[in-house]
């Protein structure tokens, strides 16, 4: 890969970074502007359905968990490529691919698992976005070190194919009748103890185990999206692949939704072919933007939160509460000053202030022991 082609001196795309921070924002700072905009305003109700998920249909808040799934894929040739030796694996590749998915899978138990209650009857073992992200690392990882492109490119393929058919004729797209969620309500009382109530507090409609194979799909996706762009072609040749891989998604995603409905909770064909589509022409047009075009200026902010989406995603979902009670100590006099309307997003900035704060703190760390 060219210089001119790489972001600021580490080898990694500076596209990639951009979009990943994208996501995390929108997850952790602009989605939550809006609710408390709608707090304040009262926001027109068709606007404000873009920030929930919603049996059927796509919306903008949907496109977040998959789009962090396919930018997982994304830079596994940057994290795990140079561990392969003359392109083989070795024991250190293995020991490094098993300690991140167990601690993505510990840290997925965390956010989202109720792990720190410490009530094995409340322990859910898998039901969080870094789990599916740790599944998704697994595949690309046996994935990375195969040679020929049209294997890697099949496998991805046969995944989502494999799942939706299940899906289809194993089942309706209901939210109880679907085979995921019949094979989730049958297989997880198998590795819980006796009396738990992890189903019943579950989120309603969300699947995990049956649904693996779509995850690792979108995960391979990322892979060979990145795939595209370090090849040794002109930047505008690989440009053109991967918005012409995106438009193909798209098309097959909406040619196909009267026969199967998207749906987000299940990850149904039409649903995870649009995701997958906008992801890839979103990173298409960043890569033309950012590191073709060069035009960087005033990316500092989203850099930051793509740099430490990690850090930013636990601290959004885990430690949110935190951020919110900070917010509401700040703006406390914001009642007596400006109204109470003004409250809500007196909240929202202050708790956004601090989240920038600890990231930055966080990267500058690193940046130092480095």
């Amino acid at each position: 890969m060219d210089n001119a082609d790489k972001s600021k001196g580490d080898g990694r795309l500076f596209s990639l970074d951009l979009l990943r921070g994208l996501d995390m924002l929108l997850l952790t700072v602009i989605g939550p502007f809006f609710v408390a905009l709608d707090q304040s305003f009262e926001l027109p109700k068709c606007f404000m359905r873009q920030f929930h998920h919603e049996w059927g249909g796509f919306t903008l808040w949907d496109i977040i968990m998959p789009l962090f799934i396919f930018m997982c894929g994304c830079a596994v040739p940057f994290a795990l490529g140079k561990r392969l030796k003359d392109g083989k694996t070795n024991a250190v590749y293995w020991r490094h691919v098993a300690s991140r998915f167990v601690l993505l899978w510990v840290l997925g138990m965390v956010a989202q698992g109720r792990l720190l209650s410490l009530d094995v009857l409340q322990i859910s073992p898998f039901n969080n976005t870094l789990q599916t992200i740790a599944c998704g690392y697994l595949a690309a990882a046996i994935v990375l070190p195969i040679k020929n492109r049209r294997i890697r490119a099949a496998i991805p393929v046969a995944l989502a194919l494999g799942y939706s058919l299940a899906l289809h004729f194993c089942g309706d797209y209901t939210q109880t009748g679907n085979a995921a969620f019949r094979f989730e309500q049958w297989f997880v009382p198998f590795i819980v103890p006796s009396g738990s109530r992890v189903l019943e507090l579950a989120d309603p409609g969300y699947t995990w185990w049956l649904t693996i194979p779509m995850f690792c799909a979108m995960t391979l996706c990322g892979l060979e999206a990145t795939t595209i762009l370090i090849a040794s072609e002109d930047p505008k040749r690989r440009l053109a692949k991967l918005a012409g891989l995106g438009a193909a998604l798209l098309a097959v995603g909406w040619a196909l939704v009267p026969v199967v409905p998207p749906i987000k909770h299940i990850y149904t064909f039409t649903f995870t072919a649009q995701a997958m589509g906008w992801s890839c022409l979103s990173l298409a047009f960043l890569f033309w933007l950012a590191d073709i075009v060069k035009f960087r200026r005033g990316s500092w902010l989203v850099l930051l939160f793509g740099q430490t989406s990690l850090l930013a995603y636990m601290a959004g979902d885990e430690f949110k509460d935190v951020l919110r009670q900070f917010g509401k100590h700040m703006a406390v006099g914001f009642e007596h000053a400006f109204g109470p309307k003004s409250v809500p997003l007196g909240v929202w900035f202050f708790a956004s202030v601090l989240l920038v704060a600890v990231l930055w703190l966080r990267r500058a760390s690193r940046r130092r022991n480095h």
